[in-house]
């Protein structure tokens, strides 16, 4: 979670589209351990038939975060032009491309 938070908040000085999909890539592999991890952690904590529950509850949840996110992530993008940035430059609060404009 540690790697994750880093490249989460360097992903503030990215400058163009290229550098936001390495990033987004880079994202990708540093939290691709945290859904076997958090199961791991939960069948630690809890008998096998409570934590059946829980697990299935942080599943659930997370399909519905990436739902939500995605709509969010689209009306973000259409914002493209507004404060003269990029639709994608809104995601990644990319402050050098506001300044280039």
């Amino acid at each position: 979670m540690s790697s994750w938070g880093i490249v989460m908040t360097l992903m503030g000085i990215v400058h163009n589209f290229a550098g936001l999909t390495a990033a987004r890539f880079v994202l990708g592999l540093t939290e691709s351990g945290l859904f076997p991890g958090i199961c791991f952690f939960l069948s630690m904590w809890y008998k096998r038939r409570e934590a059946n529950l829980r697990i299935s509850i942080f599943f659930s949840s997370a399909t519905l975060a990436g739902a939500f996110g995605g709509l969010l992530a689209y009306g973000i993008s259409q914002m493209d032009g507004l404060g003269g940035r990029a639709g994608w430059g809104w995601m990644g609060e990319c402050t050098e491309v506001y300044q280039q404009r």
